[in-house]
C-alpha cells in the first residue's frame, strides 16, 4: 500500500505541477500583453485595448510604432526646409510620451533626423510599412492608428505656425499632412 500511495502522490504531484506550470506561462502571457499593451498606448496614444490587442496580433512593436509615430512628424517639421525649434521641441515631447529614452540609440537617431533632413526614401519606407499594416489590421484600428499619427503631426505643424507657436499651419505642412493621410488610403 505505501508503494501504491507513493506513487499516487507523485501522480498528483506531477498533474497539479504542471498544472501550475500551464496556468503560470498563462499568467506569465497575460502579463507580458498587458505591458505591451500598455507600451503601445504610451507610444501611439490609442487607448483602446482592442486595437492595441490587435496591432500586437499584427507583429507591430512599440519600437516599430514610435518609428510610424516619429517618421512622419520629422517629415512635416522639415516639409519647409527649416526646422523650428518649437517644432524640435514638439517631436522630443512625443519622442518622450513614446518611450524613447534620451541616450538609447531611436533618441540618437531621432537627434540625427532634427539636426539633418532625412533622405527621403526614410517616409516612402514608413509609406510601405503603413501600406503593410493596411493588411493586417481591421478597419476601426487602423483608422485610429492613423488618426492618432494624424493628429500628432497636426500637433507640430501647429507648434511652429502663428504668434508663440500657436495659429496658422503653412501650405507646405497642410500638403505634408494630407501626404502622411493618403499613405493610409
Amino acid at each position: 500500500m505505501d508503494d501504491l500511495q507513493g506513487r499516487g502522490k507523485a501522480l498528483e504531484t506531477k498533474f497539479f505541477g504542471e498544472r501550475d506550470q500551464v496556468l503560470l506561462q498563462n499568467l506569465k502571457a497575460e502579463l507580458a500583453d498587458k505591458e505591451a499593451r500598455e507600451a503601445l498606448h504610451a507610444v501611439s496614444g490609442i487607448d483602446n485595448d482592442e486595437v492595441l490587442d490587435k496591432l500586437i496580433d499584427a507583429g507591430v512593436t512599440p519600437e516599430s510604432l514610435a518609428a510610424i509615430s516619429l517618421i512622419p512628424l520629422v517629415s512635416v517639421a522639415w516639409c519647409d526646409d527649416l526646422m523650428e525649434a518649437t517644432e524640435k521641441e514638439a517631436i522630443l515631447q512625443a519622442a518622450t510620451s513614446a518611450g524613447i529614452e534620451k541616450d538609447s540609440a531611436a533618441s540618437k537617431l531621432l537627434g540625427s533626423w532634427l539636426a539633418h533632413r532625412p533622405k527621403p526614401d526614410l517616409l516612402e519606407s514608413w509609406k510601405g510599412y503603413v501600406g503593410v499594416l493596411k493588411g493586417s489590421l481591421d478597419e476601426t484600428s487602423y483608422s485610429q492608428l492613423k488618426s492618432s499619427v494624424i493628429n500628432r503631426a497636426e500637433n507640430v505643424a501647429e507648434a511652429a505656425g502663428g504668434f508663440f507657436g500657436a495659429g496658422t499651419v503653412s501650405d507646405k505642412e497642410k500638403k505634408a499632412i494630407a501626404d502622411l493621410a493618403a499613405a493610409f488610403h
